[in-house]
């Protein structure tokens, strides 16, 4: 017998197969965040959604929840397994074989089942992969673009001690391109702003005067698209008379006429040298000491020959900072050797990590030498970051990759003034919540973590100090302020009222767990293109790993980015699991933002209705009412997250949901 259905009966067929497969699948979710772009930035699964993935391929299970097409690729980038006994795969996304910058995407699993997946990718059609411009013409753009006066690898010396160091003959620091796809965030052309480019990426390292950023050329019109800076300003055992942190205990090492500062104790090792007021690398020669007690008589001199004291030992006590409180063997987490080079060039008011050293100017009208305990770890942080989230040097994600820099140099100054014994030595003494305090000859500091706004910075996100235009890279010194202040409010705690006129009450974590959610939050979260609603997001979700869903943790984490004014948490939080595709402005759109964002499904509902508090947050009170806002008495809160609606009339309903501190409304239908 042959069953005949009508064209209309199959249609209807085939939408129930497609509601009952999306149904299934959003039964697999615990939640899900979407940004700007509508691309998910962390999914969390649920007990069935992780049973579901077990012995399914971590490349399958992101391709499935990303909807990539066949024109997209991963392609695994590194592994790492935390103190928590998570494993973290990281992916790097490309498109018909070309990288696409600053797209990454990871798998957070335990115990063989992905938990949850993070990072951001691009949507990406029709892109023209072939380039019209070759890598040649595009190096004369860039390097035009640059204008400087001489180049790193114009420099035989620096070639040379390059080789060496590598141990690669044929290693040089002239620009190879790379082809790459990428955001444009500096071309003139209004249409291509902030449009994907096809471009040639190169590594251009200037010698006079000093950059090193990763210049973008558009491979079709050759305009620069984008520019990265990789400069990012700010065994033997003695004792040496720094200028900022009193006499010291050090790790050197001997050599012919004494002792030098190389020590091999840590990691690889930590090594300082002297750059004698010049520019080359190559011809920076070490300290010297006959007797290893490195005097104030000797050092404190003209040239500040103590400051080397300073690199030395802060690059010591960075070192230990990530060793004892996060586990992490240098700032690479593989032992890499941390090179100081002091006294560069003349009257030189910045310090800096080009990619793979340290290096610390003199200072002349602004500064003191610029070699203070918080300003090496800050420096050194930007490494850490680099080998971690990668942040782009620019706009939001650009002021966080400085943020955290403070938050870390900040850290690691209470962990060596606490731990390590650290005392004040020169003409300033120290404070946590104050960067730079030693140095700054003007005023009191270059920021303030605790009081932004006294120092020009914001500490509300798109308030007072917000800088808006294109200098220093988007504002990247500036609008780090509101990311130092939620951090000093998780550390320290406070209640008050920000500049909205808003009441907040933020419990105190302590440093010690603020600086683990935070780094969480850095090295497994967050990717080259986090904004600060990412952050928000990201944050939340490692104090749920670390310390529990509604923990006080958690709370003082959320409290403290409503009082920064960074109220969502990336665009929406998607619908967890329902059958119809929640979009911002549609009848059933959900609540936007809060980290205990109100999920329900299914949506339309017909006898239950399922509610969710994000971050799995005790649900107090449920109340219904209709458009006009009268109450509705006839669905009932089971206590379980489940409201019985069968004999509730059909049609549009209000929905609040009360955590016992915060309430969150919502529409739904019930059909």
């Amino acid at each position: 017998m042959i069953n005949k259905y009508s064209a209309a009966t199959l249609l209807l067929i085939g939408a129930l197969a497609a509601q009952v497969a999306q149904a299934q699948e959003a039964h697999r979710l615990a939640g899900k965040v979407l940004g700007e772009n509508g691309q998910p930035v962390l999914v969390r699964f649920s007990a069935e959604g992780k049973a579901a993935n077990r012995g399914v391929s971590t490349e399958q299970v992101l391709r499935q929840q990303l909807a990539l097409g066949t024109a997209d690729q991963l392609r695994a980038a590194r592994v790492e397994t935390d103190q928590l006994g998570y494993t973290h795969e990281r992916f790097s996304q490309y498109y018909q074989g070309v990288k696409v910058e600053h797209a990454e995407y990871s798998a957070h699993a335990k115990a063989g089942s992905i938990e949850s997946i993070s990072g951001n990718i691009e949507k990406i059609s029709g892109l023209n992969t072939k380039p019209a411009l070759s890598a040649s013409a595009a190096l004369t753009r860039a390097l035009a673009y640059v204008g400087a006066q001489k180049y790193m690898w114009q420099d035989l010396g620096e070639e040379t001690l390059l080789k060496q160091e590598t141990g690669k003959s044929a290693a040089s620091y002239y620009p190879q391109g790379e082809l790459v796809i990428v955001r444009n965030t500096r071309s003139t052309r209004s249409e291509s702003k902030n449009q994907l480019a096809l471009a040639w990426k190169f590594d251009v390292y200037a010698q006079e005067p000093v950059s090193r950023a990763y210049i973008y050329v558009d491979a079709q019109t050759g305009d620069v698209v984008m520019q990265d800076n990789i400069i990012k300003h700010t065994a033997a055992t003695g004792t040496f008379a720094t200028a900022y942190s009193g006499t010291r205990s050090i790790g050197d090492g001997t050599t012919t006429g004494g002792y030098f500062l190389r020590e091999t104790g840590r990691g690889n090792g930590i090594q300082t040298y002297n750059m004698k007021k010049l520019t080359q690398y190559a011809k920076a020669v070490d300290f010297i000491d006959a007797d290893n007690n490195w005097t104030a008589a000797e050092y404190n001199n003209a040239n500040f020959d103590n400051v080397a004291g300073d690199a030395h030992v802060g690059a010591e006590a960075t070192y230990d900072y990530w060793k004892n409180v996060h586990g992490r063997n240098s700032y690479d987490n593989a032992g890499a050797i941390i090179k100081s080079y002091v006294h560069y060039s003349r009257s030189y008011e910045n310090a800096y990590w080009n990619g793979s050293v340290m290096t610390y100017g003199d200072g002349a009208t602004r500064f003191r030498p610029l070699t203070s305990l918080d300003v090496c770890g800050h420096e050194i942080g930007h490494a850490v970051c680099e080998k971690t989230a990668n942040l782009t040097y620019s706009n939001e994600s650009g002021a966080m990759n400085e943020g955290l820099s403070d938050i870390w140099g900040a850290s690691i100054e209470a962990y060596a003034v606490a731990s390590l014994g650290f005392t004040s030595g020169g003409v300033k003494a120290k404070s946590t919540w104050l960067i730079g305090e030693e140095i700054d000859k003007q005023q009191a500091a270059l920021r303030s973590m605790s009081d932004p706004k006294s120092l020009g910075q914001p500490d509300y996100y798109k308030g007072i100090n917000w800088y808006t235009g294109t200098g220093d890279n988007g504002g990247v010194h500036t609008n780090s302020g509101v990311l130092n202040y939620w951090y000093y409010l998780i550390a320290t705690g406070k209640t008050g009222t920000n500049e909205k006129g808003v009441a907040f009450s933020v419990a105190g974590l302590g440093l010690d767990a603020a600086a683990k959610i935070t780094f969480r939050m850095e090295s497994v979260y967050m990717v080259a293109s986090s904004t600060y609603a990412q952050a928000r997001t990201y944050s939340i979700q490692a104090a749920t790993d670390l310390y529990g869903a509604g923990s006080t943790q958690v709370t003082a984490v959320t409290n403290a980015w409503n009082a920064v004014g960074v109220t969502t948490g990336a665009a929406m939080v998607a619908q967890t699991s329902g059958t119809a595709t929640v979009a911002s402005g549609a009848n059933y759109a959900l609540t936007v933002g809060d980290s205990h964002a109100l999920s329900l499904y299914p949506v339309p509902a017909t006898n239950e209705l399922h509610l969710l508090l994000d971050g799995n947050s005790e649900i107090v009170s449920v109340q219904l009412s209709d458009l006009r806002g009268a109450a509705v008495t006839t669905a009932r809160y089971n206590g379980n997250g489940t409201l019985d609606v069968s004999n509730l009339a059909k049609g549009m309903y209000f929905i609040n949901v009360s955590d016992g501190s915060q309430t969150f409304r919502q529409r739904f239908v019930k059909e």
